[in-house]
């Protein structure tokens, strides 16, 4: 084992109690994702999470049963990184009778980035690009011409965007980045202003976006951590 993958699995092993946990079910149909927090580690034995009871947490109790696979994700917040680990694994037991816990098995793979590091973080994602619908028009359609491409990297201040060249889009132009992630039923969307356009393909128009993010910090930061956290379990376990 590698000195930085040691690292990342001693990162794990010292996560403090009460780390936000979100947990996501995969199941036959729509992803099931729970909010947790954990109640400790047992280094490369097993992970234990508080059992919850809202409503989410109901709808997949048919799931939750030995061997299921799940997807975690930790945020510990209380760091100036705001590092995220992300791994797989699958479900060892449950317990009701004394402490209401989730145990699951140790990962073997994990997956670590620092949030709020200023450093972009090279990505591959389907996503487009539009403009923002304008108010009291009588054609909202056409006021939305559609860019589709890749999200290329991504920080918590802005990114990059690779697809077609449109003559509506120039430098300080606000849009919508919409993405698709897996946990989401919808793609979701962030404005964002651009802030250079350069040419990568000029025979087929197409470019790359530099932008910055435009919205609110706490609607930034969850939508990085959900683009990362994608892109992070797309790659090979």
């Amino acid at each position: 084992m590698g000195s930085s993958t040691s690292y990342e699995f001693s990162y794990l092993n010292s996560m403090p109690c009460n780390t936000e946990v979100t947990i996501q079910v995969v199941t036959p149909g729509q992803p099931i994702r729970l909010r947790t927090r954990l109640i400790g580690v047992d280094p490369h034995r097993s992970i234990i999470f508080a059992l919850g009871s809202d409503n989410c947490w109901q709808e997949a109790k048919k799931f939750l049963k030995p061997g299921q696979p799940i997807i975690v994700r930790l945020v510990n917040s209380d760091e100036p990184d705001a590092n995220i680990l992300a791994f797989r694994s699958s479900i060892r037991k449950l317990l009701t009778s004394t402490e209401p816990w989730l145990i699951i098995d140790y990962p073997k793979a994990l997956q670590k980035v620092a949030l709020r590091q200023h450093s972009r973080i090279a990505i591959n994602l389907e996503a487009s690009i539009q403009i923002p619908p304008v108010e009291d028009s009588g054609d909202l359609e056409q006021s939305q011409p559609l860019s589709s491409g890749q999200l290329s990297n991504i920080s918590i201040n802005g990114g990059a965007f690779v697809g077609k060249i449109l003559q509506e889009i120039n430098v300080d132009t606000k849009c919508l980045l919409r993405v698709q992630v897996l946990q989401e039923a919808e793609p979701m969307s962030i404005p964002i202003t651009i802030k250079n356009i350069q040419d990568i393909d000029y025979g087929k128009m197409r470019g790359q976006y530099g932008f910055e993010l435009s919205d609110e910090k706490s609607e930034t930061e969850t939508f990085v951590q959900k683009v990362i956290l994608n892109h992070l379990l797309q790659q090979p376990k």
